[in-house]
């Protein structure tokens, strides 16, 4: 084959379109970083984040996507029958393992639960370069160059935060994740560096050799790599992560949940039938939903559990939260949703057990 031939150019490798993809990741990225300027600006990057932006963020998108989940699977039928073991074990098993350990200790489940997140986020962002890849074509090219840069975009960062304790940022609850040796975040940041000048040196041979640049999974890479490291290695800033971590995960989840379910047929009693449909009315009515599912969730973690932001999120019940086996029971109740949203997805976003979702990466 002659180099530098069509055949040997790569097709588009867009997650769903040139301008769809820029919103979703540049978009997403920009924005956290205006919300990080505008802090740094008035002199609170390292203030607490306050009640607004919890509610804009954290409720209306981070635990809003969350129910994503619920929406693509349990309003389903069809999609629920398929796989109906599954989709009822998860959350019951969720509910016993959390019980378990809290009754342990609770920290043990706030440190499970936060690996189980960040394993989850992890995996999201190399689900997107997956995709880009299988869109453009690239079957096993530079496929463990590409795999080890995404990683390195999210895990170094982490490793870092590991390296570098105490730290004004947390995932969930202070001390949540181990401690490791500073040189081994040193490491971290020096292999990541590297993967990534590879990974800069082998698009500029793509695009020297006439095979082309696949664009789609360098935004994706890039755009990874700035929101993490600036979030966690460079800022250190719960305003910056939770604008940048939030927006970076979030935003393009419920879009392309929205439409993959737009393009799925399914039966017009199905109870997800009204939310995805085209036009503008039915974006809201799904945006909505998850919106008041988010807030809702936040609402109860925050009047029984964390008694934080009451101002916005009132009610007749704060106090001094649970304790013992009311504990015990609640904490792990309220975190079914999001534990089995990370375990499904899992399942729900692999195109080989999937194949509804095949013709849509083609």
């Amino acid at each position: 084959m002659k180099r530098g031939s069509d055949a040997a150019r790569l097709r588009s490798g867009w997650v769903l379109s040139p301008r769809a993809d820029a919103w979703m990741f540049t978009g997403s990225l920009a924005v956290g970083l205006l919300i990080t300027l505008a802090f740094a600006g008035a002199g609170a990057l390292h203030a607490e984040v306050p009640p607004w932006l919890f509610v804009l963020l954290v409720a209306g998108v981070d635990v809003a996507h969350v129910y994503a989940t619920a929406f693509r699977v349990y309003l389903d039928p069809a999609r629920f029958q398929r796989h109906s073991t599954l989709y009822l074990a998860v959350p019951v098993l969720a509910l016993a393992a959390g019980q378990v350990l809290h009754s342990h200790d609770p920290l043990t489940f706030w440190r499970a639960l936060a690996y189980l997140a960040v394993y989850h986020f992890v995996r999201q962002q190399w689900g997107w370069v997956a995709y880009t890849r299988r869109r453009a074509g690239e079957g096993r090219a530079d496929l463990y160059l590409d795999k080890a840069v995404t990683y390195a975009a999210t895990v170094a960062p982490l490793v870092w935060w590991h390296a570098s304790q105490p730290r004004e940022i947390a995932w969930f609850m202070e001390g949540d994740f181990l401690a490791l040796p500073r040189a081994v975040g040193v490491a971290a940041l020096l292999t990541s560096a590297l993967l990534h000048a590879a990974f800069a040196l082998q698009q500029v041979r793509h695009a020297r050799s006439g095979r082309g640049v696949n664009w789609a999974k360098v935004q994706v890479v890039a755009t990874t790599s700035i929101g993490w490291t600036a979030a966690i290695v460079v800022l250190d800033s719960d305003v910056a992560f939770t604008a940048l971590n939030v927006l970076g995960h979030g935003v393009p989840y419920l879009a392309v949940v929205w439409r993959i379910e737009v393009a799925a047929a399914r039966p017009s009693d199905a109870a997800s039938a009204r939310l995805f449909r085209p036009g503008l009315r039915s974006v809201a009515l799904f945006l909505g939903a998850l919106a008041v599912c988010g807030y809702s969730e936040e609402w109860l973690w925050h009047q029984f559990v964390w008694q934080e932001h009451l101002e916005a999120f009132p009610g007749p019940f704060a106090g001094d939260g649970p304790s013992g086996s009311l504990a015990s029971f609640l904490v792990p109740l309220l975190a079914v949703p999001q534990a089995t949203h990370y375990v499904l997805d899992g399942w729900l976003w692999r195109v080989a057990r999937n194949p509804d979702l095949a013709p849509l990466f083609e």
